[in-house]
């Protein structure tokens, strides 16, 4: 009988791990690319010619399937490819899709404190819940920035 309770717990708590472990693999998802040279290929694999270089770290994109080792991605044009796991990494990005202010606050009364151009990149660090604003990273400079005006969130993602 103990032998039975403790093979059900095992499994109730492997069950419970592997449950997790998924979401955090869930499809689709975003992420960046983790180095300022990657390769975009036709395929998942070396054999498979590239279409693209990417020179761009943190550029956002966002994961639609996986091989083995390999990662389907779109990005922001619908453009579709293989990247290697390895040149990927969870860390969240934005890409600014047109000119904007970047503000103090999240609120539409906010102060600008800086201009972002489209096709900056910046570090998405906190999107709070019930805000239609993210808190990025440029670097040198934080601010606000209105969730309509980048790529690299699902509508109603909240990032803390």
């Amino acid at each position: 009988m103990k032998k039975y309770i403790f093979y059900t717990l095992f499994g109730l708590l492997f069950n419970c791990i592997s449950t997790q472990a998924a979401d955090l693999t869930s499809l689709p998802r975003f992420a960046s690319l983790r180095h300022n040279q990657v390769n975009l290929r036709t395929g998942p694999g070396n054999r498979y010619p590239i279409m693209w270089v990417y020179q761009e770290k943190g550029y956002p994109v966002e994961i639609i399937d996986e091989y083995e080792l390999w990662r389907q991605i779109r990005e922001v044009d619908g453009t579709t490819g293989w990247i290697h796991r390895t040149q990927i990494t969870g860390v969240r990005h934005a890409l600014v899709l047109e000119e904007c202010s970047l503000i103090n606050a999240p609120r539409m009364d906010g102060k600008t404190v800086a201009i972002a151009q489209k096709g900056t990149i910046g570090r998405i660090l906190k999107c709070p819940k019930n805000s239609d604003y993210c808190l990025l990273d440029f670097g040198s400079i934080k601010g606000w920035m209105a969730k309509n005006m980048f790529y690299g969130l699902y509508k109603g993602e909240i990032i803390d």
